[in-house]
């Protein structure tokens, strides 16, 4: 039941449409631009960095920190779960997270056509633990650096991100399962840059329309 509701939650933050808001704000529906997409890569693309891109990516980031940091302090705080790390604190975060996720990629409010969550996968894994994110954050930055593909920065970021919970969680496989998720998810989410990396046909940084 806990577990329902923690999703639940994280569902409901979820639905808050920041790209979409920003677009507003700008006179543009940011849906009918670019990529369609919601999220912070097509803001940037189509507005900026500092009219589009930044202030999306703090609010994703924002709509995710906020409940998990409810279930860490208020909600499920100081649970040690089991062996595997089921049903501790960490577990109910990261829960939290997915359903916040789950909520910008699938909103409600939206008629189901979201985003696909990486902002809000890194707020959540900075409420978990903010100094491990930093790894898979530098891998985003390295990648993103080196082939200038934010889709394929997001995605080796994200595989990264169970590896290394699995390397310093140690036995914690409820919390790996958990982070796998995001993973799988924000993967399947980037299909149809998978098919434009895979044709040569993909955007890369500095473009501003798909």
């Amino acid at each position: 039941m806990l577990s329902a509701i923690v999703i639940f939650l994280g569902y409901v933050f979820g639905n808050f449409p920041t790209g979409l808001i920003v677009g507003k704000l700008n006179n543009i529906d940011i849906r009918k631009t670019g990529s369609g997409n919601i999220g912070s890569t097509n803001a940037l693309r189509t507005l900026g960095f500092l009219k589009g891109g930044l202030p999306t990516l703090v609010g994703d980031i924002l709509k995710v920190v906020i409940p998990c940091l409810l279930v860490k302090y208020l909600i499920c705080p100081g649970l040690t779960g089991n062996e595997i790390g089921y049903l501790s604190t960490d577990y109910f975060v990261l829960l939290c997270g997915f359903g916040v996720v789950l909520g910008h990629n699938f909103p409600a409010v939206l008629g189901f056509h979201g985003g696909k969550g990486i902002a809000s996968t890194g707020g959540a894994f900075l409420v978990f633990n903010f100094p491990m994110t930093m790894i898979p954050l530098a891998v985003f930055i390295l990648v993103c650096y080196i082939t200038k593909y934010v889709s394929l920065g997001s995605m080796i970021g994200l595989i990264s991100i169970p590896v290394i919970i699995a390397f310093f969680y140690q036995g914690q496989w409820a919390l790996v399962l958990v982070a796998s998720l995001y993973a799988i998810l924000g993967i399947a989410r980037h299909k149809p840059n998978i098919e434009r990396l895979m044709k040569g046909t993909e955007n890369k940084l500095g473009k501003k329309k798909d």
